[in-house]
């Protein structure tokens, strides 16, 4: 501690300031004087531009009462408040000055009146209503070729419209899209070598079943109540029944699988034996009795029928079946029953032949749409690569594709569907800037807690980030700075 003694001051600079390099210590209980005072309790120096002197600080006055309107006197009255007329604060129409004469009502105008007040002046000349009396009226297209963007190109029976991309045109083809035939609802669930396919029993589905070629028949007779069937039965489960009828005074007896006997009940002495007969590509299923008379049923050959081996105990009957083309192309002499796969279509088609007309059809109805989303043609071909993507129409409008995030314009609130659960961004993707309307973030609680989190790093412990207003609060409950300061350092993270 250094000491200024009266002997060791010097000025070097007449009526120049004397420099306290050390600083000045005033000891407890003796006065600092400034122009020959101490100054008084509370007060604090201030700079009076040439010296320094004593300052009390400034008064602040009580809280100030609000205004109010019916107050006579004190703070809270209004003084050279306006005199009122009445209306201003009763609202009654009857209470304003200058009230207008308002002449007595008028009589509503009337469409049909030629005068008096009634009468609608100037009135419109009004449209008939009628469709013939309309100016540019449309031209309105008598056939769907007379559209813009429809062909104009005949179609063929069973055609449909199908998009080209830039007109609808006829086509043979619904489509088809790009479903696999295992994958349709109504067709059997995997592929089978060499099998054809038919409706099954309950028509609601197909099945497969052996070639028709591949067919086989036997024959049996079969009884039936007091008459017979001759049954033809396929290898592909399939009964083709002749019904032989006993008429008046004939007996059928003796119904086994190879045969049967017919007896004329009146000529007891006949009996019969049965045979068959080649009628040049047909048949004839002969009845021989033994008094010479031969009743003959004829059996014809339908298309592709062959009958062979005919002896008097029997047939062979075969069938040459349809053919099965799998091309692009059609097949250029076909026959009724016959098959083609398209295979640029993977549409499988039958050779119809009707009364009056014969055509390609489809054999089965028109494929299902694509049972995934990777099976359409405006969607990404797979999923390869995509995990976590989303699907966005692309740039052009005319597809979809996949992308990495969620864009585009926000349209209404963003709001979590449970509460604290979601971040928004983390350590390593952040979110680069937040753009405020009114510069406010909204927090719950009195603080809001702030923490660095480096790219790479963990997160340091938060610490608050003290709103103004807390400051505030602080500043006025504290009586000095030293106190402001030890309020401050009272707030601990939490």
């Amino acid at each position: 501690m250094s000491k200024l003694l009266a002997n060791q001051i010097s000025n070097y600079n007449d009526n120049g300031p004397v420099e306290a390099k050390e600083g000045i210590n005033v000891p407890t209980g003796k006065p600092f004087q400034v122009a020959g005072g101490a100054g008084t309790s509370g007060q604090f120096l201030k700079s009076t531009g040439s010296s320094v002197a004593w300052q009390d600080f400034p008064t602040i006055p009580a809280a100030q009462v609000n205004a109010d309107w019916n107050a006579t006197s004190g703070l809270a009255q209004i003084l050279n408040k306006p005199t009122l007329h009445t209306v201003a604060t009763s609202g009654q129409y009857s209470d304003l000055s200058g009230l207008p004469s308002i002449p007595a009502a008028q009589v509503n105008s009337d469409w049909n009146s030629s005068s008096g007040v009634s009468q609608i002046l100037n009135k419109p000349t009004l449209f008939s209503g009628s469709y013939a009396d309309l100016t540019n009226k449309p031209t309105i297209p008598s056939n769907l070729a007379d559209l813009a963007n429809v062909s104009s190109n005949s179609p063929s029976t069973n055609d449909v419209l199908s998009w080209d991309g830039s007109t609808w045109s006829p086509s043979s083809t619904s489509g088809g899209g790009s479903a696999s035939f295992i994958g349709l609802t109504d067709t059997p669930a995997s592929l089978t070598a060499s099998k054809w396919l038919r409706v099954n029993a309950s028509a609601n589905a197909l099945e497969y079943v052996n070639a028709p070629y591949d067919t086989s028949y036997t024959q049996a007779a079969i009884v039936d109540g007091a008459n017979v069937k001759l049954r033809l039965s396929s290898s592909q489960a399939v009964n083709d029944d002749i019904l032989i009828t006993a008429g008046s005074n004939i007996t059928i007896s003796d119904v086994t699988a190879n045969g049967f006997k017919i007896s004329s009940n009146p000529d007891t002495n006949t009996t019969y034996t049965q045979g068959s007969v080649a009628s040049g590509n047909n048949i004839n299923l002969r009845l021989s009795g033994s008094n010479g008379q031969d009743d003959d049923i004829l059996l014809t050959a339908g298309n592709g029928i062959n009958f062979s081996s005919v002896t008097a105990s029997g047939f062979t009957i075969t069938s040459s079946g349809a053919t099965v083309t799998t091309d692009d192309t059609a097949p250029g002499t076909p026959q009724d029953g016959d098959l083609w796969w398209k295979s640029d279509e993977g549409r499988l088609k039958v050779y119809y032949s009707d009364a009056d007309s014969n055509q390609w059809v489809d054999a089965s109805p028109p494929a299902e749409p694509p049972a995934t989303v990777v099976a359409l043609s405006d969607t990404p071909a797979s999923y390869f690569g995509a995990t976590g993507k989303y699907l966005r129409v692309n740039s052009a409008g005319n597809a979809v594709e996949f992308v990495d995030s969620i864009q585009g314009a926000m349209t209404g609130h963003l709001i979590p569907d449970s509460n604290a659960a979601y971040d928004l961004g983390n350590a390593e993707y952040k979110i680069r800037h937040l753009f405020l309307s009114d510069n406010t973030v909204y927090f719950q609680g009195d603080f809001l807690k702030v923490a660095q989190h480096n790219s790479g790093g963990s997160a340091q412990s938060a610490s608050y980030l003290i709103p103004l207003a807390k400051l505030k609060d602080a500043l006025n409950a504290s009586s000095d700075y030293e106190a402001f300061k030890t309020a401050i350092l009272a707030i601990t993270d939490a």
